[in-house]
């Protein structure tokens, strides 16, 4: 799946960083790609907290993951929007990409602006992925798009 999702991000941020020259023509989805960037890393031992200190971007950063106090079905994602408003929920998928479905209720849904800055999504991990290694997209949807992927130890 990350294999999936790589030349997404490394177009992506050569987009955005100017990697390609402005000569070059882009597409309409080249140029939806800019508003997307992803972020890529590995969670193995998050269920007593672990801070995230290196998952920032302008739009909104991720500061700590965890289980909800008692139950290690949960995962729930902390951290601070940059004063856009939007939504930020998650997604979860298997390692191929495949997005597993999570039943109505199951996730929760953020939603940030000026005043509500800081957030926590949480998600029941699906069966199928427990005690597996998966993939968490944190998405956030607003005028702008942002996307982490984090492949977790579940």
């Amino acid at each position: 799946m990350l294999s999936i999702w790589l030349p997404l991000v490394l177009t992506s941020s050569a987009l955005i960083f100017g990697a390609i020259p402005s000569h070059v023509p882009t597409t309409s989805s080249a140029a939806r790609m800019v508003a997307v960037q992803e972020f890529d890393a590995f969670l193995q031992d998050w269920k007593n907290g672990q801070t995230l200190a290196n998952l920032r971007h302008p739009l909104f950063d991720l500061t700590e993951v965890s289980a909800v106090s008692g139950m290690m079905e949960i995962i729930r994602f902390s951290g601070e929007a940059h004063g856009q408003a939007g939504e930020i929920t998650l997604s979860f998928y298997t390692l191929e990409g495949d997005q597993v479905f999570s039943p109505p209720g199951s996730v929760s849904v953020a939603r940030v602006d000026e005043k509500r800055r800081e957030f926590q999504v949480t998600g029941a991990i699906p069966r199928v992925l427990r005690g597996r290694t998966g993939v968490v997209q944190v998405t956030f949807t607003g005028e702008k798009r942002a996307s982490y992927l984090l492949k977790v130890r579940f």
